[in-house]
């Protein structure tokens, strides 16, 4: 079983540093650990919350307290509602974009600009599970995509920028930063795979509950460089 790493835990949420490496939940034809799997097992309450999802290999799997998802090579912090209310007020916040969301990123190429915005809608390819600006042939819909870009350090081949979304898509942080020039270092979907990992971290997450505002860190890895 996977070792848990809690930042916070209280009666409504569970709050969870992940590691690089570790994939949220099942999915198709799929049977290694998760970390939906280790959560069950410390707080097993999680499951009271009704939040199906049909694989394509014919099973359903209770999500339970899932509100957000993180990629299997991005690590940092993720939140775990406990019951249903808090499910139910959480997921309606990410799925309106109001919560607040902070990545760390190391990016191929010197960027010259401090800060910009990239505003490029997105949409899957049709024989691909790549997300393109503005794509010829897509499936779906075209979707509205923000990210704000800004520069912590540079160095002589590469930079590390805060990227903070304005919109939730899958994919949009890793989309965006290839359509501007500088993919992230180990991004083998949408980049050159540079380094051991993907170098993409969830550092910051806040959002309200009860009309009080909460805010969670994890620690950027040392291998970023900030």
């Amino acid at each position: 079983m996977l070792e848990l790493s809690i930042i916070h835990e209280d009666n409504n949420i569970l709050v969870v540093d992940k590691k690089e490496g570790v994939v949220m939940h099942p999915f198709d034809f799929s049977s290694e650990e998760t970390l939906l799997d280790s959560v069950i097992k410390y707080a097993p309450e999680i499951l009271s919350i009704d939040n199906p999802k049909k694989l394509q290999d014919g099973r359903t799997i209770n999500l339970g307290g899932i509100v957000h998802k993180l990629d299997r090579d991005t690590s940092g912090v993720v939140v775990f509602a406990k019951n249903n209310n808090t499910f139910m007020e959480l997921s309606s916040q990410f799925k309106n974009h109001t919560t607040k969301k902070i990545y760390v990123a190391e990016v191929n190429g010197v960027i010259e600009k401090d800060m910009f915005t990239v505003n490029a809608p997105l949409a899957r390819e049709k024989k691909s599970y790549r997300q393109s600006v503005a794509p010829i042939n897509f499936r779906g819909e075209l979707k509205q995509a923000i990210t704000h870009v800004n520069v912590l350090r540079r160095f002589k081949d590469k930079t590390i920028v805060e990227l903070v979304p304005e919109t939730g898509r899958t994919h949009q942080l890793r989309a965006h930063m290839a359509h501007v020039g500088h993919p992230i270092a180990g991004d083998k979907l949408y980049g050159t795979s540079t380094t051991e990992r993907l170098m993409l971290h969830a550092k910051t997450i806040s959002f309200i509950l009860g009309n009080k505002t909460f805010t969670y860190t994890s620690k950027t890895p040392i291998a970023f460089g900030v």
